[in-house]
């Protein structure tokens, strides 16, 4: 056990290249200034040998390029090493809470003196598990999916107006919080042709995210508008927020951000990678925005209202401009 944790140190490789890059810069420069004190016996050994003039520092930069690319390649395999043992973990830990919950609800379900009441009530917990691991197994199979290349995406006019009605009371039900934490400020009617399933999965886990990882009472908004090419949408949400530093890395897969607020919340580091990896797919851009901690995030991600190598549909007269100001950014 000892060895393998002195194999996962990032230390290890890193101290290693830096040790090896210093010797070789130690040689290259013995080299040349061994020629330059050598004037004379190098013009003779370039008369005869001037492959040999050339060779040395050349080897020498070839090594010191190896070793960095090996340095960085092993520290990015030990970091993504560590971040697979932390997603198992969270995996057990998402596993195993639920089928506990399901458990002890079967059990308690078999005594007789409980009420109509009481059975409905934890038959509802029971349903909730289920679609609390439902969600988390889509999840695990989408970045799957998307890891090993995707697959086709089916495309759909859809009305993102109607999604967000759809999704976000299913999101609020699974924290039991009121329907009003989420507001829907995408104007009606407002649609563009995409993928119906990944567009849903996109909203529904970002509106997951700020619901989840918001101090009560929690308060969400989900806006919208178009442009003459593209569907602009923002999540803002008042929660914990992300320090500036690890804006980029939320969606890297299995990453999240070292924290104790991140720590007491259930997850896996998936759910974001997932987010970014469909929109990707889907021909947009996500960026995340965050003044810093307990401050708020927003999420901003745009899609084309039509997929490339479809014809565009026609934008009628007014519509940008009806729509165009309903989302203010700052």
């Amino acid at each position: 056990m000892a060895a393998r944790t002195r194999v996962r140190r990032i230390s290890t490789p890193i101290t290693l290249t830096v040790v090896g890059v210093l010797l070789s810069i130690a040689l290259l420069v013995g080299w040349t200034v061994l020629i330059a004190q050598n004037l004379d016996a190098s013009d003779r050994l370039a008369a005869t040998n001037t492959w040999l003039l050339f060779a040395g520092p050349a080897s020498f930069v070839t090594i010191i390029v190896v070793l960095v690319i090996f340095c960085i390649r092993l520290v990015r395999d030990i970091l993504q090493d560590r971040r697979q043992s932390r997603f198992i973990d969270s995996v057990t830990h998402e596993l195993r809470s639920p089928l506990a919950s399901l458990r002890l609800c079967l059990q308690t379900l078999e005594r007789r003196e409980l009420t109509a009441s009481q059975r409905a009530e934890l038959q509802q917990m029971m349903l909730e598990d289920v679609d609390r691991l439902s969600a988390f197994i889509d999840d695990i199979l989408e970045a799957n999916r998307i890891e090993h290349g995707g697959e086709g995406v089916a495309w759909r006019e859809v009305d993102l107006h109607e999604l967000v009605e759809r999704v976000g009371p299913r999101v609020c039900a699974r924290y039991k919080t009121s329907a009003d934490v989420i507001r829907n400020e995408v104007p009606p009617g407002l649609s563009l042709r995409t993928d119906d399933t990944a567009l849903e999965t996109v909203v529904k886990n970002l509106l997951d995210n700020a619901v989840k990882y918001s101090d009560p009472p929690a308060q969400v908004t989900i806006r919208a508008r178009m442009d003459s090419r593209r569907v602009h949408v923002e999540v803002e949400d008042r929660g914990i927020g992300i320090p500036r530093t690890h804006l980029k890395r939320v969606f890297d897969r299995f990453y999240r951000v070292p924290s104790v607020g991140v720590r007491k919340r259930q997850g896996t580091g998936l759910g974001l990678y997932v987010v970014a990896s469909l929109v990707r797919t889907l021909g947009g851009q996500l960026t995340a925005h965050s003044p810093g901690k307990d401050q708020g995030t927003t999420m901003r991600f745009s899609l084309p209202i039509e997929p490339r190598g479809e014809t565009p549909r026609t934008v009628l007269e007014g519509e940008h401009d009806d729509q165009g100001t309903a989302l203010e950014t700052g």
